[in-house]
């Protein structure tokens, strides 16, 4: 689920990229860029990778999905159609206040109630 997504636009008032921070077990973050057709992912160790070839439409079926974690491993991870590679890894603070993000933002659960 999507905890926090901001778009930011590029000069011409197109959108420049997409970030998104997911409550997921495995999905940190994410930053889409239209008009490369690449995403990158953060992972919950804080390894980031990015995937090439992912279109508008893939990229917004990604970000509708009940889960994030179970569309990319069915539909991006390991496909040939995306190519990947690792980018870098998010410094052990970046990890904690994207975690820090997600617990502080997550909808209360029903049962609790």
């Amino acid at each position: 689920m999507i905890i926090e997504r901001k778009e930011y636009q590029d000069t011409d008032g197109t959108v420049g990229y997409v970030e998104t921070v997911i409550n997921s077990d495995n999905i940190l973050k994410t930053t889409y860029f239209p008009k490369n057709q690449r995403l990158y992912i953060a992972f919950s160790r804080g390894h980031t990778y990015s995937y090439s070839n992912i279109d508008l439409e893939q990229y917004l079926k990604f970000e509708e999905a009940d889960s994030q974690g179970k569309f990319f491993h069915k539909n991006i991870n390991n496909n040939n159609k995306h190519p990947h590679r690792k980018e870098f890894t998010l410094y052990p603070n970046e990890v904690i206040d994207l975690k820090e993000i997600v617990e502080n933002n997550k909808p209360e659960d029903k049962n609790d109630e």
